[in-house]
């Protein structure tokens, strides 16, 4: 029994219109990635511009600090600074910063010596907003290295915070994911922080990588005790000893920033304050 001419005609234009549309979408969502691909590109473009914007800013600071690093551990007697670094310290630079990006958010400078790491420190009313934003405060993926919204800007609480993402673009905290290598740490042990009033230098004592269900981002404490007891376990948990240990009586600086394996999953570099200069 042959098939009408009417019903193959319809039964054509219907396997025409679904391939037209199979068409249309496949390139909808061809053209719809790409433009997320050009957006993640400039993205990562704005976000290594910036970086190097910022270097260049403290590039001369931190030449300084790094010889007052070798001093203090030639010399591991010396419980303050000599001259001529007691005053090297310009606390016009972030001023300079806030200029620059017109964001009042600008609360310090941390370097990693001989890594990449090297931006300015925003902080927001929230944990959220500098996730996605840069510190020009414009729409970023790569975000910004902000501190947590909790602490007190001028790094006197017990532990303070600073979130980054790990950006395969090598950005923002992605150098962290390599302090899980002790000849990493060997080589690059101390984190810096630049504020308006005085330069942090922290030895790190701890590096690890954790579920976010450890809370290790605790801001505010009962008591000492109670920060000694997670100082502690920052110590317990490093994946390597590093011939440091933190107790309850520091000031300790964590930094955090993903895995990119498992969404729940951090990688961890805790650090104890060992020197502060002050203007």
């Amino acid at each position: 029994m042959s098939v009408p001419k009417d019903k193959k005609r319809k039964r054509s234009n219907i396997i025409l219109v679904l391939l037209i549309i199979s068409t249309l979408g496949f390139g909808a969502a061809f053209f719809f990635n790409l433009g997320d691909a050009i957006n993640y590109w400039r993205d990562g473009r704005d976000a290594q511009a910036q970086t190097e914007i910022m270097q260049d800013i403290f590039a001369e600071q931190i030449d300084e600090v790094i010889s007052l690093i070798a001093h203090i551990t030639e010399t591991p007697e010396a419980d303050h600074a000599p001259e001529p670094w007691q005053g090297f310290l310009d606390g016009s630079l972030l001023d300079e910063v806030r200029e620059l990006t017109e964001n009042p958010d600008i609360v310090a400078y941390i370097t990693i010596p001989g890594t990449q790491v090297g931006n300015a420190v925003v902080q927001g009313t929230n944990n959220a907003f500098y996730l996605n934003h840069d510190i020009f405060r414009r729409r970023n993926v790569n975000g910004a290295l902000f501190m947590d919204y909790r602490n007190t800007p001028d790094f006197t609480n017990p532990n303070t915070i600073i979130y980054g993402h790990n950006m395969n673009n090598g950005t923002k905290f992605h150098n962290l994911r390599f302090y899980m290598q002790q000849e990493f740490f060997e080589n690059h042990p101390h984190i810096v922080v630049i504020t308006d009033y005085a330069v942090f230098i922290y030895e790190i004592f701890s590096t690890f990588s954790t579920r976010v269900d450890f809370d290790y981002i605790q801001v505010h404490f009962y008591d000492r005790e109670e920060f000694g007891e997670l100082v502690d376990e920052i110590n317990r948990r490093a994946v390597f000893e590093t011939g440091i240990t933190a107790d309850s009586y520091d000031r300790i600086l964590i930094l955090s920033t993903c895995t990119n394996v498992r969404v729940d999953m951090r990688y961890v570099v805790a650090g104890r304050l060992a020197h502060q200069i002050e203007r």
